[in-house]
């Protein structure tokens, strides 16, 4: 079947209403599956940063959770790993949809899986994050991190090793200290650390993975924002919850039809009460 044809065949099938009363259906049946995923990924996060809060002092600081959301991130990780250590998990929901819960249950992604968790336990607690791909023998991606947004600056988490750095003055540091002074913090990773990751530098979003279209955005916001503010710009983390936006798209892809099969309905109405009218007439006339 040709382009042309399979056209012809979709405009046949959006005039009938047994069709499009079956895709309503359809549609309707995915927004409530969808929704329904979201739902119970949220909460298991939300659980998880409910333990979190249950198990620290009544008068924990941010830096307080953070500290200790990153500890369970990294033994829950820890263990999955243990388990399925880097297993391919296949099928739709894990190769399409892909979940955080994919990451939390199996760890299917090594240190991506590590800095998914981290970042969904952090923003259940209304903890602003972003993440980094670390730039490793001159080449971005061979290692991720989290950055959360704390006293007002960027720090440094690093589940994979359950890894934050220290200032002389014992504040959490950001990339840039640590960049700028590796020697200094290097005596701070444990003994297990990958010596290639050395903070040579770090990329919050690829954008040169599309194109001329990516890498034009990116070069409108180097005008409107300043490239300083645009390379800190992480795009990962508002991709995390892929049920809940995949359920709002659907659900407006269904309004959509919702309102084209309603229109449709009305017109095929008119027209058979049209047609009825006119014959009457005629019956009348004759």
């Amino acid at each position: 079947m040709n382009f042309k044809k399979l056209l012809t065949f979709l405009k046949r099938k959006l005039k009938s209403l047994h069709f499009l009363f079956l895709l309503n259906g359809l549609l309707v049946a995915t927004v409530f599956f969808l929704f329904t995923e979201a739902k119970y990924e949220e909460e298991l996060f939300t659980a998880i940063a409910h333990k979190i809060k249950n198990d620290l002092p009544k008068d924990f600081t941010q830096t307080d959770f953070v500290l200790k959301a990153l500890q369970t991130t990294s033994y829950l990780q820890d263990r999955r790993y243990a388990v399925f250590g880097e297993q391919e998990i296949g099928g739709i929901k894990a190769t399409i949809f892909h979940p955080s819960t994919i990451d939390l249950m199996t760890n299917n992604g090594a240190c991506g899986s590590y800095v998914t968790v981290l970042s969904r336990v952090l923003k259940s607690n209304n903890i602003q994050v972003r993440i980094g791909q670390m730039q490793v023998n001159g080449k971005y991606g061979g290692h991720m991190i989290v950055e959360a947004y704390m006293n007002d600056k960027w720090v440094v988490l690093d589940p994979t090793y359950t890894l934050y750095f220290q200032n002389p003055d014992k504040s959490w540091a950001t990339f840039a200290q640590i960049q700028n002074n590796w020697q200094f913090y290097k005596s701070q990773v444990p003994a297990n650390y990958n010596p290639d990751y050395q903070f040579q530098g770090i990329r919050y979003t690829n954008w040169e993975k599309i194109p001329v279209v990516t890498t034009s955005v990116k070069a409108i916001l180097n005008v409107l924002l300043g490239k300083k503010v645009a390379d800190g710009i992480s795009i990962r983390p508002y991709l995390l919850r892929n049920y809940h936006k995949l359920a709002w798209l659907t659900f407006i892809i269904w309004v959509i039809v919702a309102i084209y099969t309603g229109k449709t309905y009305l017109r095929k109405k008119q027209f058979v009460a049209l047609n009825f009218f006119t014959t009457q007439r005629k019956t009348k006339v004759a």
